[in-house]
């Protein structure tokens, strides 16, 4: 008789665990990282007070942290299978990490991003059945409805903190996960016509791409923008490497905010704090 392969019985899982399934899971995963008793505390110091956004924000987009100390014995062993990509090889993946979730259109989710900002890489994506970060999608889906039927800009950063400080003052922010743009993202954003703000890192690419090492910072995307969103407004912080971190400019900060909102209306003016591309 004929014994399956490792890959043909992981492809044959696969084709029955759908992925709504997957996505049910990783909902009640992230459910049962913020029943722990610990949640509360590390929201309060990895989010608010280290990153400095509002407890609303990490409770309207799930946000929840894995104990570094957590053994594999205290997560559920349905929450164990690869598949899910919190678990790999039998150890927590993310553990120490504060995880942001990252949704599809109906607030399920996709995948996770999980931080830590003493470990290499800080952002660590979650591969799974039916998502993989970056090639497909981007973080913020879950606004999307809401954010088609409204008249005002939408704001495009690359990194997920930028998004959540930009929603926190009142904006409509979703991140591209890194500094590309796939077909299924541009076919997305082009449909917000001149609503587009698109705000790239002040930072040179990194150097796995040796052909673009000497371009002006953030060049890679802002080209990618000018030839496939021909009609967003590109804006960049002359203040430092991006969005959230012209936060450590108290001087400059409350004028940044000021004129993030007024380029929206007057894209051709010359800005303090902000370079138009």
């Amino acid at each position: 008789f004929y014994v399956l392969s490792f890959k043909e019985m992981q492809m044959l899982v696969e084709k029955e665990y759908s992925i709504e399934d997957t996505r049910k899971d990783l909902n009640r995963i992230a459910e049962f990282f913020k029943s722990q008793p610990y949640h509360e505390q590390y929201i309060e110091i990895a989010f608010i007070q280290e990153r400095k956004l509002p407890k609303w924000i990490a409770d309207e987009q799930k946000i929840f942290f894995i104990d570094e100390d957590i053994l594999i014995s205290e997560i559920p062993k349905e929450f164990h299978a690869e598949s899910l990509g919190i678990i790999k090889k039998g150890r927590s993946i993310y553990g120490g990490r504060l995880i942001y979730p990252v949704m599809d259109v109906k607030g399920d989710i996709m995948g996770f991003c999980g931080w830590d900002k003493f470990e290499q890489p800080k952002y660590l994506d979650s591969r799974n059945h039916g998502y993989k970060a970056k090639a497909t999608t981007f973080y913020g889906m879950e606004k999307l409805s809401q954010y088609y039927k409204s008249n005002k800009h939408v704001y495009v950063v690359e990194g997920i903190v930028c998004c959540l400080y930009l929603r926190s003052i009142g904006l409509q922010a979703i991140a591209l996960l890194g500094s590309n743009l796939s077909p299924y993202v541009i076919q997305i954003l082009r449909r917000f016509g001149n609503k587009l703000i698109v705000i790239p890192d002040n930072d040179v690419i990194g150097k796995q791409i040796n052909s673009l090492d000497n371009l002006p910072a953030g060049e890679h995307l802002v080209k990618l923008v000018k030839k496939y969103l021909p009609l967003a407004i590109i804006i960049q912080s002359i203040v430092d490497k991006d969005v959230d971190d012209t936060r450590q400019h108290k001087d400059k900060e409350l004028l940044f905010k000021q004129e993030l909102y007024e380029v929206a209306n007057n894209p051709y003016l010359f800005y303090s704090t902000i370079r138009i591309r």
